[in-house]
């Protein structure tokens, strides 16, 4: 179980039955705070939540005097966490549907990527009615015209994170999107505020009227305000939206970074088994005996550019996507990855964070635990600087004549989920291979060719290549 003061769980209810207050210890189990938000029901099924509640301190409920639909009930919890300091809320069914075992992964992207929508992407169990599963085509059809392509797998799954100040900023001054038109009309208008999506796979549960299962979607009248909304959003995005939408597309396209990437991708992932070098007889201590060479060789070492090839591997890919590019590193400047194909894009690293600068222009990644994690040890690790990474990171390492490989682990558990295990291998002064691996099939791979002879970059080449 996780306590978090930044991330919540919401959960709107009506007249969910005694399913509720199961699902609501299960949640508990998983994730902390949670906020149960009643959305005038009559069947009683609140009043075990409200006696969990007194000996539950990170359980909160919010009891709303009538029906205002599932949309408007989960925008009044969001305005009360938010007022109460939370930044994201994860928004899901009561009724037991949803994965409870998958909100931290869930939880664990949005903490690693906190200005995207975590949208769940549903695995349908084989009792699922199929007028169910085939009447969802339409609706992701016309979500994919509304924000000019893919970006949300499913817009009915309401199993999702939300950034709470965006989501209250986009439909919280509108009248749509309080009933069963929320999960669709919200993750459409986010996208148009340029909030980015994730979608992360999760299952889903399915249980008819003898196991319980509830389902309050008025077929007319929930339907006719479905359609309603796709005209109101396709009318919009006609008349007025369509180049904001077209430029956003574009920015997009700028995250697809090496550590954006890993950071987004493979934090979702198991976290890798740790390398056969963690071992106490390989734990280099502070100060390193025995490698004070290198040090002093990298510290003294002036700029330098080499080639490389970048492999991404990942579970639902056979082949790996390759990347070829330029790395400089300076002590004055950072590192810079200038990527040559299959597009031309740069990724500065240095004491400001990152920065991705590619033909649409700059953006600069959300400040971010991870990602500073990240992007501090890679580099450190480029300049042998064992003083900077100790802080944050174990370091492991083993020499073989001028060969050696350094691995980094992460001391927070949170930051070995997020960037996973850093492994470094070189010959004297030369970095030759990095990868950054979160599971036997989920990691990134860096092959560096032999370096250029060493050069101070001239002021084009900082100007271009850093900041």
């Amino acid at each position: 179980m996780t306590v978090s003061a930044s991330h919540l769980v919401i959960l709107p209810t009506y007249n969910t039955g005694p399913r509720l207050r199961e699902v609501v210890a299960e949640v508990l189990r998983q994730w902390q705070p949670v906020m149960v938000v009643v959305d005038g029901s009559t069947d009683g099924s609140e009043h075990p939540v409200l006696a969990l509640a007194k000996s539950e301190p990170q359980l909160n409920v919010l009891v709303l005097p009538r029906n205002v639909g599932k949309g408007a009930a989960a925008l009044a919890a969001a305005r009360a966490a938010l007022e109460r300091g939370f930044t994201h809320a994860l928004v899901m069914d009561a009724d037991g549907q949803h994965p409870t075992a998958s909100i931290a992964e869930f939880m664990a992207a949005s903490q690693c990527q906190p200005t995207a929508l975590i949208l769940g992407r549903p695995i349908f169990p084989p009792n699922i009615p199929a007028a169910r599963l085939h009447g969802r085509k339409l609706s992701v059809g016309l979500v994919r015209l509304e924000v000019f392509g893919a970006g949300i797998a499913d817009p009915l799954f309401g199993f999702r994170v939300y950034p709470l100040a965006p989501l209250l900023a986009v439909l919280g001054p509108r009248r749509g999107g309080r009933r069963y038109d929320f999960d669709t009309e919200v993750a459409v208008r986010l996208c148009w505020a340029g909030v980015p999506p994730l979608n992360i796979a999760a299952p889903v549960k399915y249980f008819s009227r003898a196991e319980g299962g509830v389902s309050h979607f008025h077929y007319v009248r929930d339907n006719v305000a479905l359609v309603w909304m796709h005209t109101r959003l396709i009318a919009e995005l006609l008349l007025w939206r369509w180049p904001a939408v077209r430029l956003q597309r574009r920015q997009w396209s700028l995250a697809g970074s090496v550590l954006a990437l890993l950071l987004l991708a493979t934090a979702l992932a198991p976290a890798a088994e740790p390398a056969p070098l963690v071992s106490p007889a390989h734990r280099l201590a502070p100060g390193a005996p025995g490698w004070t060479d290198l040090i002093t060789a990298f510290a003294h070492q002036g700029d330098t550019s080499a080639d490389f090839v970048e492999r991404r591997f990942f579970p639902f890919k056979k082949q790996p996507i390759e990347l070829k590019g330029e790395v400089r590193v300076s002590a004055a400047h950072g590192l810079s990855l200038h990527y040559t194909a299959p597009e031309e894009r740069t990724v500065i690293l240095d004491a400001q964070g990152m920065l991705i600068r590619g033909a649409a222009g700059e953006k600069a990644l959300p400040a971010d635990l991870r990602a500073r994690a990240a992007n501090e040890a890679l580099r450190h690790i480029l300049r042998f600087d064992f003083a900077a990474l100790e802080p944050e990171f174990e370091i492991y390492g083993q020499r073989a004549g001028p060969a050696w490989t350094l691995v980094l682990m992460a001391r927070a558990e949170t930051l070995r989920r997020g960037i996973g295990i850093i492994t470094v291998a070189g010959e004297d002064t030369v970095v030759r291979r990095i990868e950054l691996r979160h599971s036997a099939r989920q990691y990134i791979e860096i092959l560096n060719e032999p370096p250029r002879p060493p050069v101070a970059f001239t002021a084009d080449e900082v100007r271009r290549y850093f900041r």
